[in-house]
């Protein structure tokens, strides 16, 4: 999951429980207030009851009788029911009367605030043995609270939802940062530009501690890198003058089957100086750019190597387009780079055919394939690193491919490699010019 979803959720759980927190403090408070409102009204009409209390003349018992004093009562509290019960189980009611079932479980003797079917009722004993009650509907307090429990329920969705979107929003663009940084630093890994550097954002933040110190690392990455270019660039500049020497004085031998090894080795050896010279070079970014035709090249260099595919009976496939494809860049080092995956196909191919493509798609790509026994399931991702050897590897430095690869990336390019079975294809692809 990523952080930006994350923090997406986040702000939505947060936004969720905080209304659902709000929402239950506004609920009790509302609840409380109204129950207060009611007790009030219930008190205030127990008050006024109290002389309605009387006995009956013809029975003797404890009636509710009416008097003309309190004929407001009803028009206040019109759903008011006043109840006279004793504790023998006998009552008597006036006001507002709910049906009898009901009203026969009001009326209880009991003293204080109790809820009861419905109704918010208050007690107090007026005799022994006799309680006055006055009963109200909790509707009062539970028709608000149903109708804030209704808007709640509306309102928690809608607010989870906009706060989903806006955390989106917000944190997105607050990591817009970061993604800059990443995609900037996946340039650098991608194009191997060990010179060039993040950008550190103004603000004094994590970022910017974070660009810091992947530039440091970058910094201390370009010292070991130059310091293997210099080594490699001086060794090959240190050999090439004695090796040009050896291979003339051999040359001036007789020929033997020991002078004819010793020049082979000694030209192998003065092509991996060579290879060694041209990689260092191209890492370094001395190369001279111009416009050159990328299928010409390709021509130039199959014709080239056409004898010793025909020496060891493969045949070579041209497949080019009909029209030019130009391309900017140095062509000493893109010939070496044809000629390295030619060299490595023909290396590599027992019988068969060794082909070369050259076409456009999304800038110009060429591509050299074989009918060799393919690429082992790590080679495709290790096959341009320095020195690497695969599990078909029969002789050669293993820089090759290498120098493939820094050619490309310095002429802003990408390189692949593909086929487990049945045969390598491998290639790059130049911007057009």
């Amino acid at each position: 999951m990523s952080l930006r979803l994350r923090l997406t959720l986040f702000s939505a759980l947060l936004v969720g429980l905080v209304l659902l927190g709000a929402g239950a403090w506004l609920r009790l408070g509302l609840e409380q207030r109204l129950l207060a409102r009611l007790d009030q009204e219930l008190a205030s009409a127990l008050d006024l009851a109290r002389p309605l209390v009387g006995r009956d003349p013809q029975d003797g018992q404890f009636r509710l009788r009416p008097d003309q004093s309190l004929e407001a009562l009803p028009h206040l509290l019109p759903e008011l029911t006043l109840l006279l019960v004793e504790t023998q189980g006998t009552w008597d009611a006036l006001g507002h009367l709910p049906p009898p079932s009901v009203l026969a479980r009001l009326a209880r003797p009991a003293a204080g605030y109790f809820n009861q079917d419905g109704y918010r009722l208050l007690g107090e004993p007026v005799e022994p043995g006799l309680y006055l009650l006055a009963a109200l509907p909790l509707e009062a307090v539970t028709g608000p609270l149903a109708s804030l429990d209704s808007l709640l329920q509306r309102l928690l969705p809608l607010s989870v939802l906009l706060a989903l979107l806006l955390g989106y929003g917000l944190s997105a663009k607050g990591l817009a940062p970061a993604d800059h940084l990443t995609r900037a630093a996946l340039r650098l890994a991608e194009h191997r530009d060990w010179q060039a550097r993040l950008p550190e954002p103004r603000s004094k933040d994590e970022l910017w501690r974070l660009s810091r110190a992947v530039n440091h690392l970058l910094d201390a990455l370009q010292r070991v890198i130059e310091r293997e270019r210099r080594f490699s660039q001086d060794a090959s500049h240190a050999l090439r003058t004695p090796l040009t020497i050896l291979i003339g004085r051999l040359e001036q031998l007789p020929e033997s089957p020991a002078v004819l090894e010793a020049r082979r080795s000694a030209e192998e050896l003065r092509t991996l100086v060579e290879k060694l010279l041209l990689l260092a070079r191209a890492e370094a970014g001395g190369l001279r750019f111009e416009q050159l035709e990328l299928d010409a090249l390709a021509f130039e260099q199959a014709e080239a190597i056409r004898p010793l595919l025909e020496a060891k009976g493969l045949e070579l496939v041209l497949e080019l387009p009909s029209n030019p494809l130009y391309v900017r860049g140095d062509a000493t080092a893109l010939k070496a780079a044809l000629q390295a995956l030619l060299e490595n196909a023909l290396k590599f191919t027992p019988k068969g055919q060794v082909g070369v493509r050259v076409w456009a798609e999304r800038g110009a790509c060429l591509e050299v394939w074989d009918t060799g026994p393919g690429l082992g399931e790590a080679a495709e991702s290790l096959l341009f690193e320095r020195f690497y050897r695969g599990r078909h590897s029969l002789e050669g430095s293993g820089l090759g491919l290498a120098l493939v690869a820094a050619v490309v990336r310095w002429h802003g390019g990408e390189v692949w490699a593909r086929g487990r079975k049945g045969g390598a294809r491998v290639g790059f692809r130049l911007p057009l010019d």
